[in-house]
């Protein structure tokens, strides 16, 4: 994908060569203020334009980062204006349709069973190895490393009232294969020589969409992260401990969880006492 927006796409060529472009020095702000403009005048939603830019700066900060050039101020050019959406959740309903339906499928069970409880992006799902589960004198954890911008992180695996880390464990010792020398927390039932490998975001994505079709669940990996982070703010966990949680560099990532679902405004409004 990153390769097609930078390179391939018609319009990112035809900026390029209109520009005399040639490489990353050539990326002024006034250059990336241009093509934001052009690329809103042809029509292109926001959401995509923003993704041109947003991989257009990513690509641009590497390049300075190693030595190929390019203007640190092109980088700090306004982004586009988005339509602001509540992020989309699994309702309890859902959670119940979702598991039931894999209660025969111990392996999936687990899988989705942990993206609701951490909030783990797809990628740090299956890097996940069985070092990475951990417990500790103050509680058991799972270590994230190297997640989005390389910065590893823990996420609690308990609350008062569910313990994540027992099911791990039980998973870990009957359903997990012992004959295996891979290390990954969650494995695909298919064998490359002779042994099992480790499951992939593509492997997961398919998983997800052969369950939203038999379910009529509506699931893709963000649901599973936006539920894990509302219903964390629900039940009072510090905005700043969910932002270590989840990876984010800013309070502004977090932001846009802190509101209220439907249900849980109703029920505050029923219990208001002026």
């Amino acid at each position: 994908n990153y390769h097609w927006y930078l390179t391939n796409s018609a319009r990112t060529k035809t900026f390029l060569i209109d520009n005399g472009m040639t490489g990353s020095a050539d990326m002024t702000p006034e250059l990336m203020k241009k093509m934001t403009g052009e690329l809103l005048k042809s029509g292109l939603s926001p959401r995509t334009v923003d993704t041109f830019q947003r991989i257009l700066k990513t690509f641009i900060g590497f390049c300075i980062r190693e030595g190929y050039g390019g203007e640190e101020k092109a980088l700090k050019v306004a982004g586009v204006r988005l339509p602001k959406h509540e992020p989309e959740t699994f309702t309890r309903a859902e959670d119940k349709i979702m598991l039931d339906a894999l209660k025969d499928r111990p392996r999936d069970l687990m899988l989705f069973d942990f993206m609701l409880r951490t909030g783990l992006r797809l990628a740090e799902v299956c890097n996940v190895n069985l070092d990475d589960i951990v417990d500790s004198p103050t509680g058991s954890y799972v270590r994230v490393r190297q997640g989005k911008g390389r910065k590893d992180r823990i996420v609690p695996l308990d609350t008062t009232s569910d313990k994540l880390s027992d099911r791990l464990r039980r998973y870990i010792a009957r359903v997990r294969p012992r004959d295996t020398a891979q290390t990954a927390l969650f494995l695909a039932n298919r064998r490359d020589g002779g042994d099992f490998v480790p499951l992939t975001p593509h492997g997961v994505q398919t998983l997800m969409k052969r369950l939203s079709r038999d379910t009529g669940v509506h699931i893709n990996p963000h649901k599973f992260r936006h539920t894990f982070s509302t219903r964390a703010l629900a039940a009072g966990v510090d905005v700043m401990a969910l932002q270590r949680a989840l990876g984010h560099t800013t309070l502004t990532m977090v932001s846009r969880y802190v509101h209220y679902q439907r249900d849980d405004l109703l029920d505050a409004w029923r219990q208001r006492r002026d």
